[in-house]
């Protein structure tokens, strides 16, 4: 609920058609409607940016994920950092796992006061090539990897996403806990 209720993801979304309308050359019906196939297709707008116009994705990183204003609607959240330090560490491990390039996912965190508390961040690395996001099972994959976890069914899936993602994530983990937003236009 937190982007909804914040309205980052209409923010987001109107930078990246911001982006499709001057890089691409496009007006604004055409920028949405290509904006919104890329999403449904690839993931992620700028994977299919990337694929089909040869992007530079760390430009698009500066210019939409890093021109969000989060520190104007974002602030500290007492409630989200409690209900994470009454997870008991002995049992699970806080990991971050996110679509985003790695700058705007330690933003977030840094806002919200949360950072310490997670032992590591899977993002969508920008620089990659291939370009892998979710909902590919590759990204999941690279989830489990990098926080050194071999079985999945000791991963547990706590976000908030697209049906695109949810699909996925059902066949990919054991245990989900998944909010389907019906607010987003996706």
């Amino acid at each position: 609920m937190l982007w909804v209720d914040k309205n980052v993801h209409d923010q987001m979304s109107e930078l990246i058609d911001q982006y499709f309308m001057k890089h691409l050359s496009l007006d604004r019906a055409e920028a949405y409607r290509l904006h919104q196939e890329y999403y449904k297709t690839y993931g992620l707008a700028i994977e299919g940016l990337v694929r089909n116009h040869k992007i530079d994705p760390l430009e698009y990183n500066s210019l939409v994920d890093d021109a969000l204003p989060l520190e104007e609607i974002l602030s500290s959240d007492p409630q989200l950092r409690q209900f994470l330090e009454d997870i008991d560490r002995n049992e699970v491990k806080l990991w971050l796992f996110t679509n985003a390039y790695v700058t705007h996912g330690k933003r977030v965190v840094k806002i919200l006061g949360i950072e310490d508390l997670f032992e590591g961040m899977t993002y969508c690395d920008y620089g990659a090539r291939p370009l892998i996001c979710k909902p590919s099972k590759e990204m999941f994959s690279k989830a489990m990897r990098e926080a050194g976890v071999t079985d999945v069914n000791k991963c547990y899936f706590v976000g908030e996403s697209s049906y695109l993602i949810y699909e996925e994530l059902t066949e990919s983990f054991q245990t989900t806990q998944h909010l389907i937003v019906e607010k987003l236009k996706i």
